[in-house]
Parts: C-alpha cells; sequence; structure tokens
C-alpha cells in the first residue's frame, strides 16, 4: 500500500521537517509512503482484501516512529 503523511497526521504543531523525516523513517522500514494529503491506497493485487490488516501494521511503526523521534 501506498500511505501519504502530512504536518496534520502528526499533531497540531508539528513542522514539514518532522513529516519529512517520519517518512524517511517508515521507508526504511519498508513503508511505500509520501508527503501529500492523499487517500491511502492499495498498490498490488496482493494488497486487496488486506488494508485493515496493513493499515494495522503501518499504524503500529507510525507511533513507534513518533515515540522515536519525541526521545530525540
Amino acid at each position: 500500500m501506498k500511505f501519504f503523511i502530512v504536518e496534520k497526521n502528526i499533531g497540531d504543531d508539528a513542522t514539514k521537517e518532522q513529516a519529512e523525516k517520519l517518512i524517511e523513517m517508515l521507508k526504511v522500514r519498508g513503508w511505500d509512503v509520501e508527503y501529500g494529503a492523499k487517500r491511502n491506497v492499495a498498490t498490488d493485487v496482493s494488497e486487496f482484501g488486506q488494508e485493515e490488516t496493513l493499515q494495522s501494521k503501518f499504524a503500529d511503526d507510525f507511533m513507534d516512529c513518533i515515540a522515536q523521534m519525541e526521545e530525540e
């Protein structure tokens, strides 16, 4: 799946730089993620019907990366 992230996904006071850093962290973890305010979409036939599972796994990694950023 392709995921999109902008500042508002992180928090009210988030900056574009923070969003870009989060995107890079998620890419390192193997996610297809870009900057933008688009709808997350399945990009491969094998992902159809798996969207909820993939979004849940992505959310776990997303929150883990946010926690890492807050520690820095």
